[in-house]
């Protein structure tokens, strides 16, 4: 996570450099204290009157790094501050976001009250929540960011120079990617194809039913907003490739990574050994050693640039609405 800040850091640095002389960005340090009874205790340095923003990404063990979260939180308020706003690379909590389930917690709907009432959070920035509805548990209602654009200019960057659009088609995981990506396939010019499932219960493994359009012959490039387990990519990888497919590459926007029953190289082992052929992730998640452990299978997105560059907008008070264009480019 701290690689990750520092590269927001530096690409914030530069565009309020090159775009005003009233604001510098100067790392704020904090120090985490852990008692023998194992209460926390944050301390950060002078931000009285200053423009703060705080990263926060999911990385385990998470429930602990929330409650680091909210005492840094609560020390930053206790330093008056002219501005707090709060950056969600990947927001904790955000798939456990509807009581689907009789006596369930919904974590992904309280994080946001106790955000809001308790530590008065009032600006808040999620980059491609895994449900746009979740933005909307925030009041005011959270700023949404898109990483979507970061994967279609990668395909229409490195792919698409050496590959026919007719042979290649956008595959869409489920009627939800199908609904919020809808525009992707026109964006490229390139033909999409559909992967209808179910999902009888609260698992990580739907069921694949059935591929709709052709992908015989094809590339095929899955879009999605996350990566779990890797369960549910592999059995569609393996239905396309059964139906034809000529290469299978899975791109989203936040890379988890995470099986409870597997350690991380046996994960990473299970994917390469896989219909796969690539996968390409944002580090909206610190990827760490799982980089080297995928041995070239796993690309890796830059998320810094885009984030700096939203960051910029939130302090300067202008539109992000640019960012949202599939056809938009970062300087």
């Amino acid at each position: 996570m701290e690689e990750i800040s520092s590269q927001v850091e530096a690409e914030l640095r530069n565009r309020l450099d090159e775009a005003t002389d009233h604001h510098c960005v100067e790392s704020c340090r904090h120090t985490v204290s852990t008692f023998s009874n194992q209460n926390i205790e944050v301390q950060v340095d002078n931000v009285r009157d200053h423009v703060v923003v705080v990263l926060h990404t999911q990385t385990p063990p998470v429930s602990d790094h929330i409650v680091e979260l909210l005492a840094l939180l609560d020390a930053i308020n206790n330093a008056h501050p002219r501005q707090t706003f709060v950056v969600f690379p990947y927001m904790p909590y955000s798939r456990s976001d509807r009581k689907n389930r009789p006596r369930i917690s919904v974590m992904g709907q309280r994080l946001p009250e106790i955000l809001n009432k308790v530590l008065n959070v009032r600006r808040v920035m999620l980059l491609e929540p895994h449900d746009p509805h979740i933005k909307q548990y925030f009041v005011p209602t959270a700023d949404e960011v898109p990483a979507l654009p970061l994967l279609v200019d990668y395909i229409r960057n490195v792919y698409l120079p050496t590959m026919k659009r007719e042979e290649c088609a956008i595959v869409f995981a489920d009627s939800s990617a199908a609904k919020r990506f809808e525009e992707v396939p026109s964006s490229l010019g390139i033909e999409p194809a559909y992967i209808y499932k179910s999902r009888l219960d609260n698992t990580e493994s739907p069921t694949v039913k059935v591929v709709t359009g052709n992908v015989k012959g094809k590339h095929c490039f899955i879009v999605d907003d996350e990566i779990l387990t890797g369960n549910t990519v592999l059995k569609d990888a393996a239905m396309l490739k059964m139906e034809g497919a000529a290469s299978v590459r899975m791109l989203a926007v936040h890379g988890a990574f995470l099986d409870q029953k597997l350690t991380s190289e046996e994960l990473m082992a299970k994917l390469i050994d896989s219909p796969v052929d690539e996968f390409i992730v944002t580090d909206s998640v610190p990827l760490g050693e799982k980089v080297a452990l995928a041995k070239g299978k796993l690309k890796v997105i830059p998320i810094a640039p885009l984030l700096g560059e939203a960051c910029k907008r939130l302090i300067l008070g202008e539109s992000l609405s640019a960012l949202h264009r599939l056809g938009s480019e970062l300087d």
